[in-house]
């Protein structure tokens, strides 16, 4: 069952070139830092969501920990076991910001554990042994699925799709892009987080894809196609190519953290080795950046620039880590704002910074 609309797609080419980042300061302007409490210290962080002015983090450590707008811990999720309310692992997660829930799955136990999306309260787990989503995504109550494999359901060929919607977590209502057989049984997945939140839309790019799609509960757009410098020939996946000699291959592949502010277009993808990022003026249809230089001082509209991880209330928002403030800050950094004077890469959590367009 599909049902999407390709009309008015937008197709966008860009080239890996030299960039200068003090030339960023003319597109984007910081304004505004969150600082996250040090305590507790925060691991490798996996996945980021801002949802009803609060900010939940799954790390390294399975946790998932909630902060306010002035990120101080509202709770923290940390249940890895085997009794009522744990989990075997944080697999993915969604807020429902109709129910106010969040919901854990965990793959282990093919289940969905329900929790109090305000103050982290634990109600209830169900059983889901079908499908075994990648990621999952919500928005305006409804959950979607990433379903790349079908290995462990062989004969239920309902759920042999790549985009599975449901109203109420557990019925598949809707389905889309039919599984390849290459694909879906080549293991490796250069896609991290086929979703990607920009306030109240959402997007979503397949693995090996490289158009974007807006989702609604009952049909799907077809937004922007990228047209990426030495796109992935389908032969290496036929050819079940290793991993990681294609990340490490000329090829491009990997589209995701697709995000849309005013008329810029950013995402990101992987080539020769590296995960470059692209920004993209929509209106002038004109490439502003696309390389692998992430991290550095690029002035003082944006003293310290990583990546963008979001939308949140019409601005770019983006995390900056320990280790990106660490190597950006100079020994005294006197011209930076007052957050980055005190802090400390050692016992400090991450900062995220919010980018106003300026153009």
């Amino acid at each position: 069952m599909e049902n999407i609309t390709r009309a008015n797609l937008q197709t966008i080419t860009v080239e890996v070139e030299d960039f200068n980042f003090e030339d960023l300061g003319n597109f984007l302007e910081v304004t505004s830092y969150i600082q996250l409490t040090a305590e507790p210290l925060l691991a490798s962080i996996q996945e980021i969501q801002i949802k009803n002015e609060k900010i939940y983090i799954h790390d390294k450590f399975a946790r998932i920990i909630c902060y306010d707008m002035q990120g101080k811990m509202i709770f923290k999720i940390d249940a890895k076991g085997a009794g009522p309310g744990e989990y075997t692992d944080v697999n993915t997660f969604v807020i429902n910001e109709q129910s106010r829930e969040l919901i854990i799955y965990d793959n282990h136990k093919q289940s969905l554990l329900f929790y109090n999306a305000d103050n982290g309260i634990f109600f209830k787990t169900q059983k889901l042994v079908k499908p075994d989503p990648t990621a999952m995504a919500s928005l305006g109550g409804v959950y979607y699925y990433d379903n790349r494999y079908h290995s462990n359901y062989p004969n239920d060929t309902d759920l042999y799709y790549s985009l599975l919607v449901s109203k109420n977590a557990m019925t598949m209502d809707r389905h889309y892009f039919p599984h390849n057989d290459a694909e879906s049984s080549y293991r490796f997945r250069p896609t991290r987080q086929p979703f990607s939140y920009n306030d109240s839309v959402l997007y979503y790019c397949r693995n090996f894809d490289n158009v974007i799609y807006e989702l609604n509960p009952d049909s799907l757009k077809a937004l922007y196609k990228i047209m990426l410098p030495d796109p992935l020939p389908f032969s290496k996946i036929e050819n079940k190519i290793n991993g990681w000699e294609l990340v490490k291959s000329k090829y491009s592949l990997g589209l995701e953290s697709i995000y849309k502010c005013n008329n810029l277009l950013y995402f990101q993808f992987s080539k020769d080795g590296f995960l470059q990022s692209a920004l993209y003026d929509l209106i002038q249809e004109k490439q502003i950046y696309c390389g692998k230089r992430l991290t550095d001082k690029v002035g003082k509209s944006v003293p310290i620039f990583q990546l963008i991880d979001g939308v949140y209330k019409g601005q770019f928002w983006g995390v900056l880590t320990p280790e990106t403030i660490g190597y950006a800050l100079p020994k005294e950094p006197k011209d930076y704002p007052d957050i980055f004077r005190k802090y400390d890469p050692d016992t400090d959590n991450p900062i995220i910074a919010f980018y106003k367009v300026v153009q």
